[in-house]
């Protein structure tokens, strides 16, 4: 018996049907004593490519062991089977048992939406009072108070008023030599 890796871009719209399917070919592996390995149901992932004017499809990556008569038999139920937008069977030296990249490459989106997800933690709490608007307003006004008390940024916005003024001084005086 040999190694194989069979990777399938399912029919974005048959994605509810992907759990039977892999069900399926298990059992055809599992009935002529075959081993499998590894399964990953990836999901659903753009395409480098346009295929039949779909540009995702659902992804699904299987590890086996088996022989040739199953190979040919899981590759003619791949074929005839229209919900199947391409499948790929590669003989490998050994049995793969790890999580593939893709698999995790598709978890850490996942959970980096997850995190996205999550409410903002809000950094005042609202009284019944006052609305948001006011809170906010607040905000802005301690803000723009904490930046003028500050003698640098004092310091350097009186520096760019004064260039500024000095720049327009210069504009004027030019404008009367030239006319």
């Amino acid at each position: 018996m040999r190694h194989y890796e069979l990777v399938l871009l399912v029919h974005p719209d048959q994605s509810e049907q992907v759990p039977e399917m892999i069900n399926r070919y298990q059992e055809t592996v599992k009935k002529s004593g075959g081993i499998i390995h590894r399964t990953e149901d990836i999901g659903r992932m753009p395409l480098a490519y346009t295929i039949e004017d779909m540009h995702k499809a659902h992804y699904v990556l299987m590890n086996i062991e088996s022989n040739e008569v199953v190979i040919s038999e899981l590759e003619t139920l791949f074929k005839f089977n229209d919900s199947i937008m391409r499948h790929l069977i590669v003989k490998m030296k050994k049995a793969e048992t790890d999580d593939s990249k893709l698999f995790e490459l598709n978890n850490k989106k996942d959970d980096h939406r997850k995190a996205k997800e999550k409410p903002p933690i809000e950094k005042k709490e609202v009284k019944d009072d006052t609305s948001k608007e006011e809170v906010d307003n607040k905000a802005k006004e301690e803000d723009d108070q904490a930046k003028t008390e500050d003698p640098e940024v004092v310091a350097e916005t009186e520096q760019e008023t004064e260039n500024t003024n000095e720049a327009k001084v210069e504009e004027e005086t030019d404008e009367k030599k030239e006319g």
